[in-house]
């Protein structure tokens, strides 16, 4: 059985595609063909304990993912650009496509 987990949206990094407040839905099964460029999941900070992000993936090297935020600007996103590769095993969610405005 799928479950869904609604994650509300702290800051811009993902700016334009979810604003500050926004709620989005995602599912917490996630098969890893869908684990591709493109997606958006939610996953653990690979370096800071209990902190969670929405990243979407900017490529895919075997069971590892560039996670990049959708903001324009490179400084407005922590992101693989600073922290590196992140496993697939971080990933705890993916996007449905549905969120619901703030």
């Amino acid at each position: 059985m799928t479950e869904f987990v609604d994650v509300i949206i702290h800051g811009e990094s993902m700016w334009p595609t979810f604003l500050h407040g926004d709620v989005a839905v995602f599912s917490e099964t996630v098969l890893p063909d869908l684990l591709e460029a493109g997606a958006v999941v939610l996953a653990s900070h690979p370096f800071k304990t209990g902190v969670i992000m929405v990243k979407r993936i900017k490529h895919r090297e075997g069971d590892l993912l560039f996670l990049e935020g959708d903001q324009p600007d490179p400084t407005a996103s922590e992101d693989s650009h600073n922290f590196g590769l992140v496993p697939l095993s971080n990933v705890l969610g993916i996007w449905t496509g549905k969120v619901k405005r703030a």
